[in-house]
């Protein structure tokens, strides 16, 4: 009867283990996770800014990269109303197959224009500095939003998918062309607002 008793317990602990460390391997994959695939907004003299998903220093390889950007202007609330609109414009969107290490996935390019604080405006370009869209006013929208998502490639072949939200105020915005106004020859990194974690 004993003897029955130590296969059973036997094969339980078994089952369980099967089971149990692939959970755990997978829980710990997706902590690790939280730190890749970070946002960075740089300005590169001669070019612009550029919003990118970082991984030149984590050597990562990712797939199934697809990204949103939006540009959002709050409304107040109406008489009798407690609560904000959003009225949300699409700038911008995109996909890409892969990331492979040793190189950061370009979401964003824009420059800042303007003679004074009164009429600065965002202008979307390509990667070398050209316009690709009509310039559109800073004082026309309150934030810019970019959502993004991608599936991290790992050696346990488990599906390991980030999805991130990077929020740029229109203020901040003010300050980037402020600081970038002048001429001036070197790389510069800007902090982000918010970096809000959806996975």
């Amino acid at each position: 009867m004993s003897e029955i008793l130590g296969q059973v317990v036997s094969q339980l602990i078994a089952l369980i283990t099967f089971f149990a460390f692939p959970a755990i391997q997978y829980i710990l994959l997706k902590r690790l996770s939280q730190r890749e695939g970070y946002p960075k907004l740089g300005y590169i003299p001669g070019y612009g800014f550029r919003l990118v998903i970082k991984n030149i220093e984590r050597k990562r390889r990712f797939r199934d990269i697809k990204y949103k950007i939006f540009i959002r202007k709050l409304i107040p609330p109406s008489d009798g109303s407690t609560v904000y609109t959003f009225s949300d414009q699409e700038i911008l969107s995109g996909e890409e197959l892969f990331l492979f290490p040793n190189s950061d996935q370009t979401m964003l390019c824009f420059q800042l224009k303007g003679r004074s604080e009164d009429n600065v405006t965002l202008v979307l370009t390509d990667k070398i500095g050209k316009p690709i869209q009509d310039a559109i006013s800073i004082e026309s929208f309150d934030k810019i939003i970019c959502d993004y998502s991608a599936a991290i490639q790992n050696f346990l072949n488990f599906d390991i998918q980030i999805e991130k939200r990077v929020v740029i105020e229109s203020k901040s915005l003010m300050k980037f062309w402020k600081e970038t106004n002048l001429p001036s020859d070197k790389f510069k990194s800007f902090d982000l607002d918010y970096v809000l974690d959806a996975s």
